[in-house]
């Protein structure tokens, strides 16, 4: 078994790599630094991959450039997984820390699903901001391994089987959601991600470029909160209803 850990880091984000590098020393986790696709500065219509109209249909607004250079960092960090011979996949953002029992938890849980082929998964939340609708599958050192209806939002850690990212890259590479409400979208849907509750990988205390850009947009219109309340209760709807179903019918 063979788990290789990616952290995204843009280039020039020097403190934050620092900062991740040593945290991630402290456990002896080894890793491979990969430069973070810079959105900044580029005009929507420079993203091949981004469907601006099915965003405003969906998310009520247009995607920041910042929000789209991050859902390219992860299908950069999947393409190059894929390529590569690793079983399975971390992939850290540079702005986390981690509990201090981090690595023999995280190895625990993937060595456990390697064993355990039945539990069809396509990734692991690791760094959750709260549980709902779930099933508890088991415990490892005090946490707990969760199958989640509806995948909780941040994408701070993840962890990616090769099925579940080769089927992201199927049906994930058009853009027009950010990483974090796609990974939501799809996931609620397949019923196919798991978390780690209580989280292992926290946020650090660093600003994030794309709250920081988001603060500076204006999100009031009736639109975009229509839009944003349809598609919240249309995945908690398909998330409830498919917790129903997999409770009844599937033992995993």
């Amino acid at each position: 078994m063979k788990v290789v850990t990616y952290l995204i880091n843009l280039e020039g984000s020097d403190e934050r790599l620092k900062n991740a590098t040593e945290i991630l020393s402290s456990q002896d986790v080894e890793f491979i630094r990969f430069p973070a696709v810079d959105g900044r500065g580029k005009a929507l219509t420079e993203f091949k991959d981004y469907n601006d109209e099915k965003a405003k249909q969906v998310m009520g607004r247009s995607l920041l450039n910042a929000e789209i250079g991050c859902y390219l960092s992860h299908i950069g960090c999947i393409h190059q997984f894929l390529a590569s011979d690793a079983d399975y996949l971390i992939v850290l953002e540079d702005d986390m820390v981690l509990e201090n029992d981090y690595k023999k938890t995280i190895y625990e849980v993937i060595s456990y699903l390697d064993k355990n082929n039945k539990i069809n998964w396509n990734v692991i939340n690791i760094g959750p901001k709260k549980k709902k609708f779930f099933k508890k599958l088991n415990n490892f050192n005090g946490y707990e391994l969760l199958r989640v209806y509806y995948f909780p939002i941040r994408t701070i850690g993840l962890v990616w089987s090769r099925k579940g990212a080769q089927e992201f890259l199927e049906q994930g590479s058009e853009i027009f959601m950010p990483i974090d409400n796609y990974l939501q979208y799809w996931l609620s849907r397949n019923s196919k991600g798991l978390s780690i509750w209580k989280p292992l990988v926290k946020p650090s205390g660093f600003e994030s470029v794309i709250d920081k850009n988001r603060s500076k947009k204006k999100y009031n219109s009736l639109y975009f909160s229509m839009r944003k309340q349809i598609r919240t209760w249309k995945t908690r709807f398909i998330a409830i209803n498919n917790m129903v179903i997999n409770k009844n019918g599937n033992p995993n």
